[in-house]
């Protein structure tokens, strides 16, 4: 029987937040079909403590799944800077970043990301973004689908050929 249960991060959640971030590349690196990605000796923890950092600096959020006090999953979400050459080029925007979502494997298809989806977005309205970005690895099928059922977009398509 499941006690699923959503908080905001607080500073002794350290280890739950590196969990799921070691837990997410694991699974990313498992999927790269060029096998260009790793999870290196220091990737926990120097990785959450980046996002700590850009959380801070940028007005973020990071929200914490647990199945009674077992993490499950996270959410991480920033407010980005519209730099003065992005100006030059697109309209005025404020701009919500999804940077992290993960919800562990056993968890997943249980409406848990949805809830992690909507949190996120709640605090970027209120934050009074007018748009959501994110950034999905092109192999991961599963997270793609899930972003379309929220109406993103693809916007922006990063390509890549390996030299031999």
């Amino acid at each position: 029987d499941m006690k699923i249960k959503f908080k905001e991060y607080q500073k002794n959640d350290f280890k739950d937040l590196d969990h799921c971030m070691v837990q997410l590349q694991d699974f990313i690196v498992k999927i790269d079909p060029l096998k260009r990605l790793r999870r290196a000796p220091k990737y926990s923890p120097r990785y959450s403590e980046n996002i700590l950092e850009k959380v801070a600096k940028y007005d973020g959020v990071i929200f914490l799944v647990y199945d009674d006090k077992k993490i499950v999953g996270c959410g991480v979400g920033i407010i980005e800077e519209q730099s003065e050459k992005n100006l030059l080029e697109c309209v005025p925007t404020r701009a919500g970043r999804v940077v992290e979502l993960f919800v562990s494997s056993k968890y997943r298809n249980l409406g848990i990301g949805k809830k992690l989806m909507s949190k996120m977005e709640n605090y970027m309205r209120k934050k009074k973004c007018d748009v959501i970005r994110v950034e999905v690895f092109e192999p991961n099928k599963t997270a793609h689908n899930f972003y379309r059922k929220f109406d993103f977009q693809d916007r922006v398509i990063d390509m890549i050929k390996l030299l031999k």
